[in-house]
């Protein structure tokens, strides 16, 4: 099996390929997934989110740091790109997971570094 730090590397490089498949495949399929303005998803919301409820229509993560821990992982960076509006985005972001005995992602969560409260 991959080490944690290639899931998650693994995990980026699909997603910002934009393929929608690849990436629902890293989930388990009773997997949670939180993300800030969504319901928690689970196992088929997940692959439905990424099939098409994701606002986001391309774009790419700048990773500046992940920390590994177990089966456990968090990573830092910058995601810039295109929103489904058309309109342009910049936004810090940090994720955590935690990886099943399968190397696949069993939770998720997103946070964005931008003003909400």
């Amino acid at each position: 099996m991959a080490s944690v730090t290639e899931l998650v590397k693994r995990y980026y490089t699909t997603v910002d390929a934009g393929d929608a498949d690849a990436t629902s495949a890293l989930f388990s399929a009773d997997a949670s997934y939180d993300r800030p303005g969504y319901p928690t998803m689970l196992g088929q919301q997940i692959t439905d989110f990424y099939h098409g409820e994701r606002v986001i229509e391309s774009g790419a993560h700048s990773l500046q740091e992940i920390l590994v821990e177990g089966d456990r992982a968090s990573s830092r960076g910058v995601f810039n790109g295109r929103l489904k509006d058309g309109s342009e985005t910049s936004v810090g972001f940090a994720d955590f997971f935690l990886f099943d005995t399968e190397g696949l992602i069993a939770e998720r969560t997103t946070y964005f570094y931008q003003a909400a409260v």
